[in-house]
């Protein structure tokens, strides 16, 4: 994926990755990009990511296809696999990064996670029955559902501000129209 950063000059950037020879030298070699190589199960890599220095928080992370993460009811069908890996890890960071003063933090979702103002329809519902019934896909829904959860219990009182942005269906296609809106609030 390729993101566009709006208002970057003068910044810095901090890429916290599983794989540094992943990323583009162009951006390695940059001096305003550091690289903290790591994952969300290595406490001292977390705590080292908490002192980056960063203002904000923004995290695209997600599960891999056939994550089997979560443990979830799906009516009577129970799925259960390894700790909620990802959930955990922003449980573990998240803390560490307002004790060292973070108070913006924003996070990808899933559409399936259910949001108060949220208006269900049809379409909806079959896509999230569809994640639910496809065995490849279970993992990654239920994962997703409990980073909402999780991020929306974020305590105000703590000074954080939060966004949980749900989009579906990210590719490195064509650019395409986006509109902020609950879910069937769309025209």
């Amino acid at each position: 994926m390729h993101f566009l950063v709006l208002g970057a000059t003068g910044h810095t950037l901090t890429l916290f990755v599983r794989s540094r020879s992943k990323v583009p030298t162009k951006v390695a070699d940059n001096k305003k990009v550091a690289i903290i190589e790591g994952t969300l199960e290595d406490e001292d890599t977390l705590d080292e990511v908490s002192r980056c220095g960063a203002d904000t928080f923004v995290s695209f992370a997600g599960p891999p296809v056939g994550n089997q993460g979560t443990h979830y009811r799906l009516k009577t069908l129970t799925i259960a696999g390894s700790l909620k890996a990802l959930t955990n890890g922003y449980r573990a960071l998240i803390p560490k990064l307002v004790s060292q003063g973070i108070k913006r933090v924003l996070v990808l979702c899933t559409p399936s996670y259910k949001g108060t103002s949220d208006v269900a329809s049809f379409k909806w519902r079959l896509g999230e029955w569809t994640m639910k019934a496809i065995p490849s896909t279970r993992g990654q829904y239920g994962e997703m559902i409990h980073v909402g959860a999780y991020i929306t219990t974020l305590p105000a009182e703590d000074g954080i501000k939060w966004t949980l942005f749900r989009v579906g269906g990210l590719t490195n296609g064509e650019d395409a129209p986006s509109e902020r809106n609950f879910l069937g609030q769309w025209k």
